[in-house]
């Protein structure tokens, strides 16, 4: 549960010396009377650093007469719960005062409330992961015992106790001091009153908590609050300043009234509420930004710089979970810089970590997507490109909610940036890479096809033009000056390819077949115009290996999403000039070569129904990602019914995510069926024409 990961974080910072002392008798009346405000904390403050004392292993221990030697089973009498019902039913009986046994792990659809003071035997050594718990929650005096082999009854969610009259005695492997502070509000533990800071016998029952908002002094709709044992945990709003936060007024609503109080919701706090009759609970508030189902990326620049263009850095420090990255950003992209609200971006870490599990490294990229209104089409194009293993390195690519000086900008795309790095292009030599016929210097080198915006590179230091391929950028190695030896060999080496790939002459020693295959594969499926040659477009080669395709970039306008690809689903993109932006390309030649098109057959054959079923369980996966948090997206940037730069034009009918969604299943289907109809009708192997192939059902 989320409330348990950030209560568990929150309470390194609590100790046990401020602990709840002696117990009193609890008050005649058992009713619930009225919660009362005692005098409100003072702004922002927060738990005094702290930690926690150990745990008794053992209730103290008094002389007593030993007891005769038995080997009876102690568990002979107990009450088998070895699934929900049973446990229900035993739970639902008053009269059932014998132990209960649980033998077998089961997952409770539920919280099962036993309301009595009992002795649970958990025998199981694990615990199954679970959204719902057991929850011994009495006013009674008592003791409650807890026998397990489980270490993490409580950390899992699996066990609470609220108890404040009962003393517990728990016999097994000890769960943390931070766990039985959080999760069991008793008289003593083990013995020990002090255990926890938190807690106490107050008859208090929270019902709600509300949020005002800073600007209009209304409440913050779509907030979330949830109680388990001393744990108060409080999501806010995904749209949320941090202006708002840092002096929060919180109203929490508790057995009818509804006291007020100021926190700095970026940390925890301990919180205390008095009941009519002056019993006191203390929680532990734990806030929590309400992400979506997707990490929320902060960024912070120093004095709150602006980021203007994309050649001057700005310093600040980017959030992750609550870890702290100094970095630069700037702007990137072309369009998407130069045209949209929504700005992209490119981070530099002052030193490199290796983000989301990511391999370590400095650059990063933010891709704003803003005219892909299903807001996941890199996301799902990059997951099925990393199956094609033709292409060997594909840039990782998922959704994430972006801050920026504390305003919300929305789901980005978070991606690893293509350049030569561990985890990323190997520009090394590599065991068994068949060597190109292209002699010379012979390095690796980066390439990138596309249109200069901003005129910022020169020509033969930056770029170059041949007959076809036109503003060929040679990313790396960089050149200070021009025609250097290693921007020369790049450059004289795609001239050569492309002599070879016109002529039909010599081109299968210049560059990789199988990852030119696999691209083609991939950018006519995702019918990804833009790519083809146009922009976003790379190619690059190692050390004594020959020319490859890719890694690929910039779905944004792929899968139908450009005004100029409604005409249908047929037709090649990388070839055919309905939709080709370059009227002439390398693969206008190479779609001609049976070598080509033999490879392109037996690929497809081997891969086609895989990828489709990768496509559409990637759709699936993150439209259940982004689906709560495209509704913060949307309000952010109200683009859904019109259209975007050169977008569909269908923006009136596919006027909501799930409509853009099924949108994207649809025309993946339909472009899969297309291309499986026409690779087998006109690139059958002569030899294999009278052989019927198994399509994808």
């Amino acid at each position: 549960m989320k409330y348990i990961r950030t209560a568990a974080a929150g309470l390194a910072a609590l100790l046990l010396a401020s602990c709840v002392g002696n117990v009193p008798a609890p008050p005649h009346d058992e009713t619930h009377p009225p919660v009362t405000e005692t005098t409100a904390p003072p702004a922002t403050s927060a738990a005094p650093p702290q930690t926690f004392a150990p745990l008794h292993t053992d209730p103290p221990v008094t002389e007593t007469t030993p007891p005769p030697e038995t080997t009876a089973d102690p568990l002979a009498h107990a009450l088998r719960a070895d699934s929900e019902a049973a446990l229900r039913a035993i739970a639902a009986n008053p009269s059932a005062e014998a132990p209960i046994c649980i033998a077998y792990p089961f997952v409770p659809t539920g919280e099962i409330v036993i309301d009595r003071p009992v002795t649970l035997h958990y025998l199981p050594e694990t615990v199954p992961d679970t959204i719902c718990g057991i929850l011994i929650s009495t006013r009674e005096m008592g003791e409650i015992v807890i026998h397990t082999a489980a270490a993490d009854l409580l950390a899992s969610g699996y066990l609470t106790v609220d108890a404040p009259f009962c003393t517990l005695v728990w016999q097994g492997p000890l769960p943390s001091p931070e766990d039985a502070a959080l999760y069991c509000n008793v008289a003593a533990f083990n013995g020990d009153s002090d255990y926890s800071p938190l807690g106490g016998i107050g008859d208090v029952r929270v019902e709600g908590i509300s949020f005002a908002r800073a600007d209009t002094g209304g409440l913050w709709a779509d907030c979330r609050f949830a109680v388990r044992g001393n744990v108060l945990s409080f999501g806010y709003p995904l749209t949320a300043w941090d202006a708002d936060l840092e002096n929060a007024t919180l109203y929490f609503t508790a057995n009818g009234t509804a006291p007020a109080r100021t926190y700095d919701l970026r940390t925890t706090h301990e919180v205390t509420l008095t009941d009519g009759l002056g019993g006191t609970r203390t929680y532990l508030l734990c806030p929590y930004r309400i992400s979506g189902g997707i990490p929320v990326m902060q960024i912070c620049t120093d004095e709150n710089a602006p980021i203007l263009n994309k050649t001057d850095y700005v310093h600040g420090v980017m959030y992750i979970d609550g870890e702290a990255y100094p970095m630069q950003i700037r702007g990137r992209g072309n369009a998407s810089w130069t045209t949209f609200p929504k700005k992209s971006y490119r981070i530099k870490l002052d030193a490199g970590a290796p983000l989301f599990g990511l391999p370590k490294n400095r650059d990063w990229v933010l891709v704003s997507n803003y005219a892909d209104k299903s807001l996941i089409r890199n996301c799902v194009a990059h997951r099925m490109a990393a199956s094609l293993t033709g292409m060997e390195y594909t840039s990782t690519h998922f959704p994430v909610n972006l801050y920026l000086g504390g305003e919300y900008l929305g789901i980005y795309t978070f991606a690893d940036k293509i350049e030569e790095g561990r985890g990323r292009l190997d520009f090394s030599p590599k065991e068994g890479d068949t060597p190109s016929s292209f002699g010379g210097l012979d390095i690796g080198f980066l390439i990138e096809i596309g249109w200069d915006f901003d005129g910022e590179n020169v020509y033969n230091k930056d770029f170059f033009n041949a007959d076809l391929l036109k503003r060929v950028y040679v990313k790396e190695p960089k050149s200070d000056r021009a025609n250097t030896p290693e921007f020369l060999y790049a450059k004289n080496y795609i001239l050569a390819a492309e002599r070879a790939i016109v002529s039909g002459e010599g081109w299968e020693a210049l560059i990789d077949l199988d990852s030119f295959v696999d691209w083609f594969i991939l950018t006519e499926l995702t019918f990804n115009t833009e790519s083809a040659f146009y922009r976003s477009c790379y190619l690059w080669k190692r050390e004594g290996g020959r020319l490859m395709m890719g890694p690929v970039w910039d779905f944004d306008m792929a899968f139908g999403n450009h005004y100029g690809d409604i005409r249908g689903y047929d037709g090649w993109c990388t070839t055919e000039s309905t939709y080709q932006y370059i009227s002439e390309n390398w693969m206008n030649h190479l779609i001609t070569y049976p070598a080509f098109t033999d490879a392109l057959y037996a690929r497809w054959n081997e891969v086609g129904a895989g990828l489709l079923d990768t496509a559409l369980a990637a759709i699936d996966d993150y439209e259940a990602q982004v689906a709560e948090a495209q509704v913060q997206n949307f309000r952010r940037w109200n683009i859904m019914p019109y259209q975007i730069g050169a977008g569909s034009v269908h923006a009136g009918i596919y006027n909501t995510h799930a409509k853009q969604v099924q949108y994207l299943r649809d025309f993946i289907n339909t472009r899969w069926a297309y291309m499986d109809t026409r690779i087998r009708a006109d690139y059958t192997p002569k030899e294999n024409a009278n052989h019927v192939e198994t399509t994808q059902e």
